[in-house]
């Protein structure tokens, strides 16, 4: 997410910021079919580049001129960094804070590419609600989170994730 989405925010509505939903106090409240808004966040290409030469070293993701070569003819942003981005902007908007113990299982795919500056909305559907066999007070659910590209619609980043929450 970029540090300047915050300090827009004002210029341009509530756009980046975390849509405002009610923290989920329990397992139960989670009803298949269920979705979570947790707003837009865009990435620039500073902190592409930024992220890609710490963790991600390709050159699609580092140089903007060498990028032109490759299969997407511009720089993206690594998927890992769409992934970090939307995850910490879910995690961030508290929702699951009083009820998160943490996962052990996601599933990604990137069917798109994500550029620098694109506009992508951060979604999370409940597709499973599972409380435990043990009778211990806790559950999983399997969420899935998508980042869309706001201006075409296009599906850049699809997480199906295992998380273990409390009842």
């Amino acid at each position: 997410m970029s540090a300047s989405d915050d300090r827009s925010a004002g210029r341009r509505g509530d756009l980046n910021r975390p849509r405002q939903t009610q923290p989920v106090a329990s397992l139960d409240d989670l009803v298949i079919g269920q979705v979570f808004d947790f707003g837009t966040l865009r990435l620039s290409e500073a902190e592409i580049r930024d992220f890609a030469g710490r963790f991600d070293p390709q050159y699609f993701h580092l140089d903007p001129e060498a990028a032109k070569d490759s299969i997407f003819g511009e720089l993206v942003a690594s998927g890992l960094h769409t992934l970090s981005a939307a995850f910490g902007r879910i995690m961030g908007s508290g929702v699951f804070n009083a009820i998160s113990l943490g996962g052990n299982q996601i599933d990604t795919r990137w069917p798109a590419p994500l550029r620098p500056e694109e506009e992508v909305a951060i979604r999370s559907e409940v597709v499973e609600v599972r409380p435990s066999r043990s009778g211990r007070q806790l559950g999983v659910a399997r969420l899935r989170h998508t980042a869309t590209r706001t201006a075409d619609g296009v599906l850049v980043l699809e997480a199906i994730g295992t998380h273990f929450l409390k009842r």
